[in-house]
């Protein structure tokens, strides 16, 4: 019987976590889900400071593309933002529709740095 590895950090954690919900719900192989992952972490790493371009398909499969940061969460919520609790839905401000809005992690393309 192969053992588990534990996760190094809660970081790698949450990403492992993460990558098996991607792995789940689009079948993707365990490298796309774990730049998907990557790419994921990075991007709410930055917008709890900045502004971002994000990429995503909505459920209904509509491609989205959107300006979107998290620099208002804590003043809006009364808590920190805390990635590791993100179990699918990805919250962010819109900063075009001036409202808070989610996307599944799965549906994920790519993002880039507003500037």
């Amino acid at each position: 019987m192969k053992k588990l590895e534990r996760p190094a950090s809660q970081s790698e954690a949450m990403r492992q976590k993460w990558e098996g919900r991607i792995m789940r719900e689009k079948e993707y192989s365990r490298n796309t889900a774990q730049w998907m992952a990557q790419r994921l972490e990075d991007l709410l790493d930055h917008m709890q400071y900045g502004y971002a371009f994000i990429a995503f398909h909505k459920q209904d499969g509509a491609f989205k593309f959107v300006k979107a940061t998290l620099i208002h969460y804590e003043a809006e919520f009364h808590k920190k933002y805390n990635p590791a609790g993100v179990e699918g839905a990805v919250v962010y401000w819109d900063i075009d529709e001036q409202g808070w809005r989610t996307f599944l992690m799965e549906n994920f393309l790519e993002w880039r740095v507003m500037g």
